[in-house]
């Protein structure tokens, strides 16, 4: 027997190694599981400020393309609503063209067949609720007022009592 194996004894040796090998796996797992749990922190962390900066409390009305909205000085915050535009290129409903100006003035069941749609869709997700019966109307600022009473005057006939009119901030 050497010296040091008798000082230190043979089964107390391979404790100490085995305990220190131990130790080692140990500090290795830890150390993963830091990791994983570090960067899933982070990910959660830009997912809510991706959130956050995605929903508003306001709603946001989508311009239609082609319409070029009137300015005005004042105005009001905007509640959730359908959204009727009057573009050069035809009318729209909640982004969806439904036809010209003149063949909606011929034929205003291509409107109102619209606003119906709406209406039950509605009422399928609001089951308690009655249909506020109101619009937003975006027309460009180049479209004659006639046209817009017009495609107005038809709007009562498929339920809707407010409409409300687009206008930019501005002067």
């Amino acid at each position: 027997m050497s010296a040091l194996q008798a000082t230190l004894g043979t089964p107390a040796f391979e404790k100490h190694l085995i305990a220190r090998k131990q130790k080692k796996s140990t500090r290795k797992k830890l150390l993963v599981a830091t990791l994983t749990l570090t960067a899933m922190v982070d990910m959660f962390s830009v997912l809510v400020i991706f959130l956050l900066q995605t929903f508003s409390v306001s709603p946001e009305t989508l311009i239609t393309k082609g319409v070029q909205l009137p300015s005005a000085k004042t105005g009001q915050q905007l509640a959730d609503a359908p959204v009727l535009a009057i573009a050069m290129d035809g009318i729209f409903l909640d982004q969806k063209k439904i036809g010209s100006s003149e063949e909606v003035l011929r034929q205003p069941e291509l409107l109102l067949t619209g606003l119906g749609e709406i209406k039950s869709r509605w009422a399928k997700n609001h089951p308690q609720e009655p249909f506020p019966g109101e619009v937003h109307l975006q027309a460009d600022r180049a479209i004659a007022s006639s046209l817009v009473s017009k495609i107005m005057g038809i709007l009562p006939s498929g339920n809707v009592h407010s409409i409300r009119l687009a206008v930019m901030a501005g002067n």
